[in-house]
């Protein structure tokens, strides 16, 4: 997504500070009083970048394929998200070539942030009509953005060039033509490999630099720039349907045994936060709850009161049963261990025991949907509370194997048909309290996108949705 979205415009822009939505290739937009009617009324001087202009039959073409059965099918998960957003899609009207009317079956107010994201960013005719896994070469994908893909060699680089004649950001507080004419991303898996090279002036920008090789940085100038993720912050994600964390009781008793901020100090550093809700901080709708914080004296009064005992300061015990659970994760952040085995520490403070398994990416993903596990920790990206709807409602991914709950499941339906921004986040304010309470989902830790830019070479940023944006902004 970092690469795409310099390639790939949206409908819509999301700002990062705000949470507000704003035109992009759309110069207006509206929203039908019951939420299942979008009308964009599409800007008439932008062209992807084969010279094909932006019409609404072309925004009815992309929909069209993405809400098609094939994108949601078991072998096209990299169309998964996209089609999750277009679930109940009816169809585009297309009453003349600027207006495109989006409908849905159902009320779906979480669209319009949809529409904002590189998922849903709008594509030529020319990559519509070619297939998903056509579409995963980078030179098959024709955008509208303000660059173009020059080259791409499949796990080492991509090369991306400007164009010179796109200028329709500048209405959302960008430049009209970006600063840098031809740039290279270049894949390095050690982190200390990309610190040294920005060092040796090899390299001017890399991701996700580590707390160890951030010293090193500054010393030579380079500059962090950062940005929590919103979405759902890293969570234990409870199965309720076996083991230990079927109790509720000691659900609650881990919530209150994390102590967030060591967390975060320990193991990540000053550019991440800990989490304080099942929302992170970023996310619109967010705030913070009383009930997430470190108290581990609550935590073992609450496991004596439920019966777990204790023999001495070792692992507590109820009717011969141990309080322990193991935890699944995909270690494809480098946090995740270091702070997982922490987690460890201070839940064996209370006397519960958690093991951890790390597993590729493809077995966590797949014993994740099984529900093969007793918790699993993840995170995911996303600037819209209906998050909560799609992954920890009973009708949604459900990964905590629960039966409907008449305190949470009726209010993630209920907001996700009202279009008044006020009036939902009030219900989203009541939802993460009772999801809090029920420790469907305990949080942990927030998630932060992290760049390290050598000296000289600045407007690098982060879009509402953590992704990288060169599109710099106006005066930068």
């Amino acid at each position: 997504m970092n690469v795409t979205r310099q390639v790939v415009d949206s409908l819509v822009d999301q700002n990062p500070e705000t949470g507000e939505l704003t035109p992009w290739l759309a110069e207006r937009f509206e929203i039908s009083p019951d939420g299942r009617s979008f009308t964009f009324t599409l800007r008439p001087d932008v062209t992807f970048s084969d010279g094909t202009p932006l019409t609404s039959e072309v925004v009815k073409q992309n929909f069209d394929a993405l809400a098609s059965p094939a994108s949601g099918s078991a072998g096209s998960t990299r169309t998964l998200q996209a089609s999750g957003f277009l679930l109940g899609y009816e169809g585009t009207r297309t009453p003349d070539p600027r207006t495109a009317i989006v409908r849905f079956r159902e009320p779906n107010v979480q669209f319009l942030q949809a529409a904002s994201t590189t998922q849903l960013g709008i594509l030529a005719p020319a990559t519509v009509v070619r297939s998903f896994d056509e579409r995963c070469l980078a030179t098959n994908v024709i955008g509208s953005g303000p660059y173009t893909y020059s080259e791409w060699e499949q796990n080492r680089s991509v090369t991306i060039e400007r164009r010179d004649d796109y200028h329709w950001a500048a209405d959302i507080g960008f430049a009209e033509q970006s600063r840098y004419q031809r740039v290279e991303f270049s894949v390095v898996p050690e982190s200390n490999v990309r610190a040294g090279s920005i060092q040796a002036g090899q390299l001017d920008a890399t991701a996700d630099p580590q707390p160890q090789d951030r010293e090193g940085l500054a010393a030579v100038g380079a500059a962090l720039v950062s940005r929590p993720n919103p979405g759902l912050p890293f969570v234990i994600q409870s199965n309720v349907s076996r083991g230990v964390l079927a109790d509720r009781e000691v659900r609650r008793a881990v919530l209150t045994a994390l102590n967030r901020p060591e967390l975060v100090d320990t193991v990540l550093g000053g550019d991440f936060e800990p989490a304080t809700s099942v929302l992170a901080s970023t996310t619109p709708g967010y705030r913070p709850d009383p009930d997430i914080r470190y108290d581990p004296r609550a935590s073992e009064r609450v496991l004596d009161a439920a019966g777990w005992r204790r023999p001495g300061s070792g692992i507590r015990e109820k009717e011969g049963q141990r309080l322990t659970f193991d935890v699944i994760y995909s270690p494809e952040f480098y946090g995740n261990k270091p702070i997982l085995e922490l987690v460890q520490q201070q839940l064996s403070a209370v006397g519960i025991e958690m093991t951890i398994s790390a597993l590729s990416n493809d077995d966590f993903l797949s014993r994740r949907s099984a529900g093969d596990f007793d918790a699993v920790y993840y995170n995911v990206t996303r600037a819209d509370p209906d998050i909560l709807r799609s992954r920890l409602s009973a009708t949604g991914t459900n990964y905590s194997q629960r039966p409907p709950d008449p305190q949470i499941d009726p209010l993630l339906d209920q907001q996700a048909g009202v279009a008044d921004q006020a009036a939902r986040h009030r219900i989203v304010d009541r939802i993460q309290t009772r999801l809090a309470e029920a420790g469907y989902a305990i949080p942990v830790t927030e998630l932060s996108q992290v760049a390290a830019v050598a000296a000289g070479f600045g407007g690098i940023g982060f879009d509402a949705s953590g992704v990288l944006r060169l599109h710099f902004e106006a005066g930068s």
